[in-house]
């Protein structure tokens, strides 16, 4: 009972936040206005930057709490997993371009899922963050294996132990592990895999990297809405790859002309 009310709380927390981080964003746009010189664009770009790592920490906190859930809802339909990996990786690419990691995207068009693409572009946000806070070369491939899509983020960081590997994915993951905890991006990975009838596997050794793969079926329908809740991630206002990645960037990337 007691963990329920303080999730409860966490909960009402995230949405007093939500509140207060609009208002913050409201103010920054209107200060937008008059920042002409260095100094203030740069007071101006730290804000901005401190706003979106927020809105990233509210954000898993809100959508950790609803894919823990019984039964979350999902919104399905057919989508083009290539279309989509290319589209957000060439987003990320330019991004992560500040910080000294450079991406690449590869994969062919015209592999169709039933999947919610909300969920689909937050897990490939979060496996690409967890790679490019580890390397500095991170690759992004999509393939078709039999009647599955494969979704594979490497990178050329130190790695880890076998052993680790072994707990990454471990059954006490198949939920979103409590948010007072670590490892929560990762996690919420597996779990929308898994919401989506597919796996994430992970493949590494000391110095040698990191390989995550994530499988989902592939397969063409009508489409559909499973009813309730959306299961949204909210950038507020800001570009969703901006905010997934902003623990990473330099305040530059912030810059009002940096946002456009």
């Amino acid at each position: 009972m007691g963990g329920d009310n303080m999730d409860r709380g966490a909960a009402r927390a995230a949405a007093e936040l939500r509140v207060q981080l609009a208002q913050m964003t409201a103010a920054s746009q209107m200060l937008e206005r008059c920042a002409w010189d260095e100094k203030s664009r740069g007071y101006l770009a730290a804000l901005n930057q401190g706003i979106c790592r927020m809105l990233r920490t509210v954000g898993r906190l809100e959508l950790a709490g609803r894919l823990s859930k019984e039964s979350p809802q999902l919104e399905l339909a057919a989508a083009d997993l290539g279309e989509l990996t290319a589209e957000l990786g060439q987003r990320m690419e330019g991004l992560l371009e500040r910080t000294g990691v450079r991406l690449a995207v590869s994969g062919p068009e015209g592999l169709t899922a039933q999947v919610d693409e909300t969920l689909i572009r937050q897990m490939l946000l979060e496996l690409t963050a967890n790679a490019a806070a580890a390397g500095k070369t991170v690759r992004v491939t999509l393939e078709k294996a039999g009647n599955r899509a494969v979704f594979t983020v490497a990178d050329d960081g130190p790695g880890i132990s076998p052993e680790s590997v072994a707990g990454l994915f471990s059954d006490e993951r198949e939920q979103i592990p409590d948010w007072r905890r670590g490892g929560m991006g990762l996690a919420i990975a597996h779990r929308i895999a898994s919401l989506h009838g597919g796996t994430l596997m992970a493949d590494c050794a000391p110095g040698q990297g990191m390989r995550v793969s994530a499988s989902i079926p592939l397969g063409e329908g009508e489409g559909g809405v499973l009813k309730g809740r959306a299961l949204r991630w909210d950038g507020g206002g800001f570009d969703e790859a901006l905010v997934g990645l902003s623990s990473l960037l330099p305040a530059q990337a912030f810059l009002p002309e940096n946002l456009e």
